[in-house]
């Protein structure tokens, strides 16, 4: 018998060991963790709509890929427009992505927040090479493959859907819901 308890009270205290390690861990980065992405969401929207006051639109009818929306306006207080958060489906999981759309329904910016595509293909749509092409945009776009005007990424066809789709959802979403104003 003792050949059995002996490695399984082992086994335990070291289960039981390693388990609470990873609680402390856990409790101590959370709030450095909760920070940093405060600070990158808080970047993302100054990005996609610059000189705005921001203000969450905390009852904001979702639709599509839309996660949440953001009201920006100027100092005077006036509506600039929206920053609309999206999150889509990519070739290697979850997109979540910030898009500015100004009430004209006219995309201000695009950022890509956070991904699971390819390293080398599909995360190049986090190179401003590629999101920035979107700005200036209305109405309904579309991948150059598609016969659109938004130039996809070479093998990465999918990946530049996915965001396509999200700005897309983002133009949408102001046009029912606030903006031609």
């Amino acid at each position: 018998m003792k050949q059995i308890t002996t490695p399984a009270i082992r086994l335990f205290v070291i289960c039981f060991v390693c388990a609470l390690c990873l609680g402390i861990c856990s409790e101590v980065t959370k709030a450095p963790i909760a920070a940093q992405a405060k600070k990158t969401q808080d970047e993302a929207m100054a990005a996609v709509l610059p000189d705005a006051q921001f203000e969450e639109i905390a009852d904001a009818p979702l639709s599509g890929t839309v996660t949440g929306v953001t009201l920006g306006k100027d100092s005077s207080g006036n509506v600039m427009g929206y920053v609309v958060s999206c999150t889509t489906s990519s070739f290697g999981g979850g997109m979540q992505m910030m898009v500015g759309v100004d009430t004209t329904g006219t995309v201000t910016g695009v950022r890509i927040l956070s991904h699971s595509d390819t390293p080398g293909l599909g995360a190049l749509a986090t190179s401003p090479d590629f999101y920035e092409q979107y700005t200036g945009m209305s109405g309904t776009l579309a991948v150059d493959k598609d016969g659109g005007q938004v130039k996809s990424i070479t093998s990465a066809t999918i990946t530049t859907r996915a965001v396509t789709v999200g700005v897309n959802d983002a133009i949408t979403w102001v046009a029912e819901n606030g903006g031609a104003q």
